[in-house]
């Protein structure tokens, strides 16, 4: 048979469809059957084997959706309440027994039988639920192949049966967005159970035929990008089924086809009630000559007035008339927001007029007193301004020591007022009823070796009105707001001169003119045209049809017919675009319309859209891409629930006044009845685009495409009604990180450059609302311990893993089966809840039920209900409820979170926004910092996300419109003019680039000056701390930073302490703010322990669009200053940190907790470094303080965003860790017990933060999308990667552990040192050397004859060799002081004499003083020490025969001052001569009952003895099971080189070991020492019995454990 033959078959068969397609047409059958006609003889047999299949079938079958395991809620009858704004309903339908029987695979369960619980699960690496029984009679022998389709439709998957997939290949070059998975012979279609395979093939229809006939370019193998990639927070095991969604592409309306013109006909009257025809268009008298109009599109606009077959119209419209003049209506944002109301969520007292101090839930210090001392605030009139020192109990509560405080003041005291103790320097009080310990003030103070200085004072509200100030409160910034709002005078005088045309254009009609008419009619086009234009240049097609038919009449009965159908249309579509849009006016409706309401329950029908057209197109878009599709997803939070997308492509058209992009594309979803969608389905609509000139190499088969932007519109209104009829909604761009959001805020048209897509819902007969969901049965706990061993074990490990984004569907179907045993694992409820992939009416009962028997919910797993995740309003408020109940620094410091989280919300009204407006009234310290955080991101967001930055902004003002304080408003209008005035100051220093630094430096104190005198009658509270009264700026302190930002260093004065800050500009200090966030969140999450790592962090608040200020940290020095006190040598110097901490901690208690805190904090910032992948380290952002404390700034590289130079990355190591660091913890180069404390501090802090990972991914989840550069979904899977997940802890340790000598032998930090010191030392004007020319570089002060004592003789009694840690020879020198009877001995080097000696010189230059430094010799040997003796002895009899200008000097004094290695000096006293205490080794025994198998760890080994030679051994440690019956190989750990005290932390296993045999083996672990290959010796030895491990208690998991310090015998 030739191509014709083929082709004329091919039509008959066509032909013969549509005839039969017209007969069911006249028996009123379903209008958009896609079906074959003989479907329903089909699925009678298929109902009869399902049958025969059902009654050879043992158990009963499951239910069909989702795979859940879970039957359908029949069981009960709902009692539906009336909707939002409605009236009370009668229901007249019950809920229907089954949504899903066109999908069901397996026979459902009968009605009144209970579900069987599942089978007892098997051991957890084996659990898996058994197979569902698949239709296997369901043959090719049953199945009928489909007419051709009526629109052009490829590739389109069936509804009505499974669908064979005939096996390709796995792997596809070409990705569709319609590609379906690759099966098995024996697989079929199902959109129940997630597909677990690729879609990497089209569906193949062996029947049609139609495929061989297309002869043009096949459309349908174009790239379409998966929407759902696009989406964060999906969770995979929800859509991986994806492909099987997409029900097929969208079909296209425009298609002329005799054999579809019929059917699109009575597909627009399902949009349109008022649609007419092509054919109906046409006056009845054949002999018209009024030319036909071919309509492409037509656009629904208002419902009848009646829902019969029959239309009835307008009679007449007038024009112009009150019916199109603009009316103020209510603003729909503004209504939602004076909803927002306070539910007394926070269950404590509230002080909206105070500040007050924040507490935490567990103890700062693990000491038992501290030292407090309270000083009287200005508010007493004798005020001595001295303390009154007390010890204090810290489980003391603050009103006990305020009474306290007060008895021990010996003044009047009011009565009648109320006192209170607040922190020194601030107005911020402490709570009256918390613990002294669970105030982070104590804890701060502590962490800083400070006493506690409080302030008593008054407890009442200060009086700060400024009158004047509120004057301009209104003018204070700018407020945003949506720019396409309706111009009411612009609108009316455009109808106006409408009206004026139109009656032109008539009475030119009446004359018959040829010429006016056609100028009238050009008229009448420009008016419209001008119209549109004001109105987002949308042209609706039925507006733009009408118009033409109305200027192509030729009688005047179609002028009249169709200037009424004109004015309609004008009416509809400012009507429409009124609604659609934030603007207070609309016009009254042409007919008043009542619809009866209907509850959805009652609604079996599917779900039906038609997206029209696009307008308003971009220019890049018209520039650079050729062609367009179309995708329309919905969705259920970010689980897609259907799919639709357009296989063909479509073209900007310019036929109109403006370009546009016509679609007629039409979707019906029938995967979902309208009964069974959730209450938050939201419709999200896609467009993307093929490039017209791409640098990537292309074809017609895989073009480049790119996803453009996207809408997401909520199936249900604010009042709980479904959407009908048409919307304009605008299209959210996608820019260079694309990232498509099914949530968020209604998609009001926002601003004239958005493109507009005009979409429409099927209008249906009746108003449909979804009904109140009330819940009227209790649902009953049961018992957790009643499940088998087995499955509570199972439970337990996914509750422990707490991932609900990964769990299998078998595991969700268990979890949600148990659930009612799992209501007091508080934890668990997110697993629950994400169980559930059915959140239909039934089922969201069922989810309220537990909800109200669940156990209280942490605040920090109540973080992760936030999450678009769960979009259920209901579920939210739960989760607000439960956060209600954290401690008060939890609440303040997750202020950021919960503000991100509003982002999410569909409404202004909500749960969360009326906990943000509860939550500032708790005390000024949240008012103003949520007043901040708002307006930060209002001022980042006004451009990429206006409806979040304006939803931040109502609240914004809302919260200051209600808040009590008087004074706020004045506060927040000073801050803002502080914040200007800084801004200014800053603009102008940058301007002027010529100028030199001191140049900059004048000009600043100039503007500093001035700004001094005016915050002296203010009174500025900081943004950054507004608790702190600012009356001030010390201009002398002030300072400008070396940057390009010329950032400011800007000292405030207060009362009775200064403000140290640093203000930047054009710099995004939202990275930073959200670094230290993490640490903050890290660092309570370590106390929460009991591992305190002695953290120190500091505020960066953001205030607006890359600006902020910072909180400077006191008494503090970079790596590269403190290297700068050597000079350029000092970057080599592996000493130099290290005599920086002893010079500025003089005794030796001092230096101990130096070096513990160095220990403690070096430990925690490399875990901070590690996990959030902190990049671009270098010696000017570690800094150090002179306690000790390590921290870290400018964290503008993170989360894997390595620093690169000339194309190589420079961060070539985790994390940093030197070896300037290294001998600050050892004391020297050699390892010690204190670097096994640091290498211990690191494992447990990475352990901690592993259990606690959800407290770390939701807050990054939280913020994911908040635009903050580097914080997106792949920072999430950074951050856990990092964690190592999938790790035991013990894994962890040893990974962790070679991560730490790596680090420490990696060359790549140093060399980042050099490179960035001497970029410093070329950019640097002055000397690069930071020494004092008036101090002695080993003592960090100037001392004086007044502070230490006259000095009357100076003896050098002797020399002694020191290991400091290298070898050196000390003078010790004999210091008599005047009235002084004992004297001091002091330890001084012969360098430390040649320093005096010099410095004396530069300052005395007259000076007849020599010290004899000449030496042929070797210096550091014993004859050159004791020769030089006598030259010391000279040199000091010589001084103290000067003058006293120069004898009693303060080089001098500061020269004899004691300084540590005076106070102690056996410290640094060579130990070699003395034996070490006894040896011992850390291990961990643990036997698993269940693998059979013994792990060994082996830690830590201290205390080994030096060789014979006097050099440290090289160990490691040797391992073996006694009696070896079963043949256990040895086990050997690594060599640790040149050490006393190695650590090893490896962990070694011996498989088949049963629990018996612990019994009867002991394990022998040998130390041995390997000096070379034939010079290995044993060193100790030990030998422990695992009957210890035997009687160790067994725990949960079938494990047990024994771990300590084991002591080792000396082997002889």
């Amino acid at each position: 048979m030739d191509e014709d033959e083929e082709f004329q078959l091919a039509l008959e068969m066509s032909k013969k469809t549509f005839k039969d397609e017209q007969k069911l047409r006249s028996t009123n059958l379903d209008l958009i059957r896609f079906e074959s006609p003989d479907e329903s003889v089909r699925q009678k047999k298929i109902r009869q084997i399902k049958q025969l299949y059902e009654g050879n079938t043992s158990s009963p079958g499951t239910s069909s959706y989702s795979g859940s395991v879970a039957t359908s809620p029949t069981d009960f009858r709902p009692v539906y309440n009336e909707p939002r704004g409605v009236g009370p309903l009668a229901h007249s339908q019950s809920y229907p027994h089954n949504f899903f029987a066109p999908w069901q695979t397996a026979p459902a369960a009968p009605q009144n039988s209970q579900f069987p619980g599942p089978p007892r699960p098997p051991k957890p690496d084996q659990y898996k639920f058994p197979p569902q029984p698949s239709i296997g009679l369901i043959q090719d022998q049953y199945f009928v192949a489909p007419p051709p389709p009526i629109p052009p439709r490829q590739s389109r998957i069936l509804q009505t049966s499974p669908v064979k997939i005939n096996p390709s290949s796995p792997v596809s070059s070409t990705p569709l967005r319609h590609s379906a998975p690759s099966f098995s012979q024996d697989q079929f279609l199902s959109p129940i159970k997630p597909f677990e395979t690729s879609f990497d093939t089209t569906i193949e229809n062996p029947n049609d035929s139609s495929a061989n006939d297309i002869t043009h370019h096949d459309h349908s193998v174009q790239y379409q990008p998966l929407t759902h990639l696009l989406v964060p927070y999906v969770m995979e095991n929800l859509n991986s089924s994806y492909g099987a969604l997409l029900v097929g592409d969208l079909i296209d309306l425009s298609c002329n086809e005799d054999a579809s013109i019929d059917s699109q006909h009575e597909i627009r009257k399902e949009f349109d009630p008022l649609y007419v025809s092509i054919n109906s268009t046409l006056s009845p008298n054949s002999s018209s000559s009024m030319p036909a109009v071919q309509i492409y599109h037509a656009k629904p606009i208002e419902e009848p007035k009646c829902v019969e077959d029959v239309k009835r119209k307008i009679s007449s419209i007038e024009f112009p008339s009150s019916s199109f003049g603009l009316i103020g209506c209510p603003n729909a944002i503004e209504e939602q927001v004076k909803k927002i109301c306070k539910r007394n969520m926070i269950m404590r007292e509230m002080f909206p007029d105070f500040f007050i101090a924040p507490t935490v839930n567990y103890m700062t210090t693990t000491a038992s007193t501290v030292k407090v001392v309270v000083y009287k605030d200005y508010s007493f009139k004798q005020n001595d301004r001295k303390g009154k020192a007390m010890i204090c109990a810290i489980e003391q509560t603050m009103d006990i020591i305020t009474a306290q405080a007060l008895s021990s003041f010996d003044c009047f005291l009011d009565e009648k007022k109320v006192y209170g103790l607040k922190i020194y320097g601030l107005n911020q009080f402490l709570a009256k009823d918390s613990l002294l310990g669970t105030n982070l003030y104590t804890g701060h103070c502590l962490l800083n070796g400070e006493d506690v200085k409080l302030e008593v004072g008054i407890f009442e509200p200060q009086k700060r009105i400024h009158e004047q100030i509120l004057e301009s409160w209104n003018s204070m910034k700018s407020q945003i707001r949506y720019s396409t709002v309706v111009d009411k005078e612009d609108i009316e005088n455009t109808f106006g001169h409408l009206a004026q045309e139109m009656m032109m254009y008539q009475i030119a009609f009446n004359d018959g003119s040829t010429l006016k008419l056609s100028a009238s009619s050009q008229r009448v086009k420009q008016t419209v045209q001008l119209l549109c234009n004001s109105l987002h240049r949308i042209v609706p097609e039925k507006l733009y049809t009408e118009m033409q038919k109305y200027l192509a009449a030729t009688t005047e009965d179609q002028l009249n017919s169709h200037r009424n159908d004109f004015l309609r249309e004008i009416h509809s579509f400012l009507e429409l675009y009124c609604r659609c849009t934030v603007s207070g006016y609309n016009l009254p409706p042409l007919q008043i319309i009542t619809k009866p309401k209907v509850e959805m329950l009652a609604k079996m029908d599917f779900l039906q859209i038609m997206l029209n057209s696009v307008h308003s197109i971009p220019e890049d878009w018209q520039r650079e891409y050729s062609e367009f599709y179309m995708s329309v997803d919905l969705y259920y939070g970010t689980q897609v629930l259907d799919g639709h997308s357009n296989k063909i492509p479509k073209n900007i058209k310019k036929d109109q006044f403006f370009p546009r992009i016509p679609l007629d594309l039409y979707a019906k979803f029938t995967r979902l009845h309208l009964c069974t969608y959730p209450r938050e389905t939201r419709i999200v609509v896609s467009i993307s685009g093929t490039l017209k000139n791409s640098a990537q190499p292309s074809n017609d088969y895989n073009p480049v495409v790119v996803m453009l932007g996207y809408c997401s519109v909520p199936l249900y209104d604010e009042h709980l009604y479904m959407r009908q009829g048409p919307l304009f909604l605008p299209l959210t761009l996608l820019k260079k990180n694309p990232m498509l959001k099914p949530f968020g805020p209604y998609p009001y048209i926002k601003d004239a450059r958005d493109p507009i897509l005009i979409i429409s819902f099927k209008v249906w007969d009746t108003e449909i609302f979804f009904p109140n969901v009330t819940i009227d049965l209790e649902c009953i706990p049961q018992d957790f311990s009643t499940l088998d061993v087995e499955t509570q074990e199972y439970l337990m490990e996914m509750i422990e893993n707490q991932d609900p984004s990964r769990l299998e569907v078998d595991d969700q179907d268990l979890i949600w089966q148990k659930r009612m045993h799992l209501t007091n694992q508080a934890e668990a409820l997110p697993l629950v809840l994400s169980s559930l992939q059915d959140w239909s009416f039934g089922f969201v009962v069922k989810v309220y039920q537990i909800l109200e028997e669940w156990a209280p919910l942490k605040p920090e797993t109540a973080m992760e209900l936030l999450l678009p995740q769960y979009p259920d309003e209901r579920v939210r408020a739960y989760a607000v409820r439960s956060l209600a109940r954290g401690s008060t620094d939890f609440l303040y410091h997750t202020i950021p979170q919960i503000i991100e989280a509003l982002r999410f919300e569909l409404y202004e009204k909500c749960a969360l926004a009326d906990f943000i407006l509860e939550l500032s009234f708790v005390s000024l310290d949240f008012t103003f910092e949520i007043y901040w955080q708002l307006q930060q991101r209002v001022d980042h967001c006004a451009v990429d996300d206006l409806p979040y930055a304006i939803r931040c902004q109502n609240l914004q003002q809302k919260i200051i419109d209600e808040h009590k304080s008087q004074d706020l408003k004045a506060d927040i209008k000073l801050q803002h003019d502080l914040l200007n005035e800084l801004d200014s100051i800053q603009d102008e220093l940058r301007a002027k680039s010529t100028d030199s630094d001191s140049d900059r430096l004048h000009r600043l104190k100039l503007r500093l000056g001035r700004l001094d005198s005016q915050l002296l009658t203010k009174r500025v509270r900081l943004p950054i701390c507004p608790a702190f009264d600012c009356t001030g700026i010390r201009v002398d302190e002030c300072n400008i930073f070396n940057s390009n930002a010329k950032p400011l260093k800007i000292v405030f004065r207060g009362l009775n302490k200064n403000y140290s800050i640093i203000h930047k500009r054009d710099d995004d200090m939202r990275q930073d703010s959200f670094v230290l966030k993490m640490v903050n969140e890290m660092d309570r999450i370590w106390k929460t322990n009991g591992l305190d790592l002695r953290m120190i962090t500091f505020r960066i608040m953001p205030v607006g669009y890359r600006r902020g200020m910072g909180e400077l940290v006191l008494n503090c020095a970079t790596l590269l200053e403190i290297q700068k006190e050597d000079g350029l040598r000092g970057v080599l110097n592996d000493e130099v940190l290290r005599k920086w901490l002893i010079k500025h901690n003089s005794d030796e208690f001092a230096y101990k907790n130096a070096q513990d805190n160095f220990i403690r904090s070096c430990a925690g910032w490399c875990i901070v470094t590690y996990v959030l992948g902190i990049g671009d380290r270098h010696n000017d952002n570690i800094l150090f303080t002179k306690n000790g404390h390590v921290f870290h700034i400018d964290f503008g590289k993170y989360m894997g965003d390595w620093q690169m130079a000339a194309g190589f990355r420079r961060d070539r190591v985790p994390f940093v860790f030197t070896t300037e660091m290294f001998y600050v913890i050892n004391g020297g180069k050699s390892p010690t017990q204190q670097y096994q404390l640091f290498i211990d501090y690191c494992c447990q802090a990475l352990n901690h933060l592993r259990r606690n990972k959800n407290v770390l991914t939701n807050l990054l989840r939280i913020m994911a999308c908040s635009e903050i550069s580097g914080i997106n979904p792949s920072s999430l899977a950074f951050v856990e990667k990092n964690l190592m997940l999938d790790l035991s802890e013990t894994d962890a340790t040893v990974q962790f552990t070679a991560m730490i000598q790596n680090s420490l032998n990696s060359s790549s930090v140093r060399l980042n040192f050099v490179a960035h010191t001497f970029a410093q030392f070329m950019s640097s004007s002055s000397s690069f050397s930071k020494q004092d020319p008036h101090k002695l570089s080993f003592v960090p002060e100037l001392f004086t004859m007044q502070t230490d004592g006259r000095i009357s003789k100076v003896v050098v009694v002797t020399f002694e060799k020191h290991c400091i840690p290298n070898k050196i020879y000390m003078y010790k020198l004999e210091v008599h002081r005047r009235n002084v009877a004992v004297p001091s001995f002091i330890y001084r080097s012969f360098a430390d004499f040649e320093e005096l000696h010099r410095k004396l010189r530069e300052r005395f230059p007259a000076m007849v003083l020599s010290l004899n430094t000449t030496s042929n010799m070797r210096s550091n040997v014993r004859a050159v020490a004791q020769k030089r003796m006598i030259h010391v002895q000279q040199f000091l009899i010589y001084l103290f025969n000067q003058v006293d200008e120069i004898c009693h000097c303060d080089l001098v004094y500061t020269f004899f001052h004691s300084i540590l290695r005076d106070n102690k000096c056996d410290t640094y006293v060579d130990h070699s001569g003395i034996a070490p205490p006894d040896c011992q080794v850390f291990l961990k025994l643990q036997h698993n009952s269940v693998k059979n198998t013994l792990n060994v760890f082996v830690g830590h080994v201290k205390n080994l003895p030096l060789l014979q030679t006097g050099q440290p051994p090289d160990p490691y440690v040797k391992m073996y099971v006694r009696p070896n019956l079963q043949n256990f190989p040895k086990q050997k750990t690594k060599i640790v080189r040149d050490t006393q005290h190695p650590t090893f932390n490896q962990e070694f296993t011996y498989e088949g070991f049963p629990a018996d045999m612990l019994n009867s083996r002991v394990l022998e672990v040998d130390i041995w020492n390997s000096s070379g290959i034939l010079e290995k010796h044993k060193m100790f030895s030990m030998c422990i019995p695992l009957i210890k491990l035997y009687q160790a208690k067994e725990s949960r998991k079938s494990q047990r454990v024994v771990e300590g310090w084991f002591q080792c015998y000396k082997y002889i």
